[in-house]
């Protein structure tokens, strides 16, 4: 998607008071956990991204009071989904733990300081956390219910939830072959039943979390579009699907003449995985998928798992296995040497990476104390120079790579 620039228009975005509530080192932290959909979660783990999808407004236009702990000096937001999509924040809050890894009062104030520092994108899914043990994968989608209803904001923000992920214990005993799927009868289930728990007559975008191979393109996107048109949802979204298939789906929609995808969600961050490295049910964004969406103005991606479950910024965690190369080692080097000649956090340099690059991407935040949080809304204020910085020293690292 390309970028249209307007650091005006901020007639969208609710006013608040910023950062009010507990203070970082009131909160707990919350152990490491494996996601099947993410990878590990909790602290220092995911820290999603997403595609920025076109002009941008500041929030240093509103008159508002910063307290301590916000390291955001303006918040931007863009259209999402095309020229005419929501405005969101460029930056989203993942709801990914919340109810399940994070219990109630830290998620609450998550979502307050989020939405208070000028973030008005949050993500969840209708499977978030199945995986842990005694939990549902319902919990993240009620959580954001709660909160949606105690502090009545629903109006100011854009919600996105995902589909197709959760375990049927009818079709299979092993997850992911038990997995819901795409079919027109369960796409209309589960999308009912996510408005349920959130307690909102609609979602704006919402996402099918995996692929069903079962169930032929016409049928997923035919039902889709039958939301579309029911008000149901905003937008339908992507996730997790080769970059063929979405190209396939798309071109499903327009011979149906009705909507089709027009968000992604991908793996994507600053190191690229080795050539044909399998992340089982993820997908990673690959050269085609950024081609696509840097040329169709109604395509916007997301993009999870920007810190690599933490190994980007933390020296007691090794890269996966799918990014151990000596090229990713370099670059990692370069990213944490001039993060700190930038005076910037190592997270927030990988971060303003991805949500500067061609595409823009919007960051999906995946977090479980407000420190964390504070450290990741920082990304937006990165400056340009270190950046240029970071470029510079990758450059440098690969043709000292290429002499050896």
């Amino acid at each position: 998607m390309r970028s249209r620039v307007d650091r005006h228009d901020v007639s969208s975005v609710p006013v608040r008071r910023m950062c009010t509530g507990a203070t970082p080192t009131s909160i707990a932290p919350v152990p490491d956990r494996e996601c099947p959909l993410l990878g590990r979660v909790g602290i220092g783990g995911r820290v999603g991204l997403g595609h920025r999808a076109g002009s941008t407004a500041r929030r240093a236009d509103l008159d508002l009071e910063r307290a301590p702990g916000c390291t955001v000096d303006d918040m931007e937001y863009t259209p999402f989904g095309g020229p005419e999509g929501p405005r969101v924040s460029t930056l989203a809050l993942g709801a990914l733990p919340f109810g399940a890894g994070v219990d109630e009062p830290t998620s609450f104030a998550l979502l307050d300081r989020f939405v208070e520092a000028g973030g008005t994108f949050i993500d969840t899914a209708d499977c978030y956390c199945f995986w842990v043990a005694g939990r549902t994968g319902r919990e993240s989608e009620e959580l954001l219910g709660r909160w949606l209803a105690s502090r009545k904001n629903r109006d100011g923000l854009v919600i996105s939830t995902k589909l197709g992920a959760q375990p049927d214990p009818e079709l299979a005993t092993t997850w992911p072959r038990n997995a819901e799927g795409l079919s027109a009868k369960t796409v209309r289930a589960a999308a009912e039943g996510s408005l349920r728990r959130l307690g909102t007559d609609h979602v704006d975008v919402l996402f099918a979390h995996l692929e069903d191979r079962s169930v032929d393109f016409v049928e997923t996107v035919g039902a889709f579009a039958d939301l579309v048109a029911d008000g149901l949802i905003g937008q339908a979204g992507v996730s997790n699907h080769p970059t063929s298939r979405i190209k396939q789906a798309r071109a499903a929609a327009v011979e149906l003449g009705v909507p089709g995808y027009t968000a992604v969600q991908q793996r994507h961050s600053f190191l690229t995985p080795k050539p044909g490295a399998s992340f089982e049910i993820q997908e990673a964004a690959d050269d085609d998928l950024l081609a696509l969406v840097r040329a169709q103005d109604d395509l916007s991606m997301m993009a999870y798992t920007a810190l690599l479950e933490g190994a980007l910024v933390r020296e007691d965690r090794p890269l996966p296995r799918q990014y151990q190369t000596p090229q990713n080692e370099r670059r990692r080097a370069a990213l944490w040497r001039t993060a700190q000649e930038a005076g910037v956090t190592r997270a927030q340099l990988a971060l303003a990476w991805v949500l500067r690059g061609d595409p823009q991407i919007i960051p999906v935040l995946g977090v479980s104390t407000l420190s964390q949080l504070d450290d990741a809304l920082g990304a937006p204020a990165v400056p340009a120079d270190a950046l240029a910085a970071l470029a510079v020293a990758v450059d440098e690292a690969e043709a000292e790579a290429g002499a050896e």
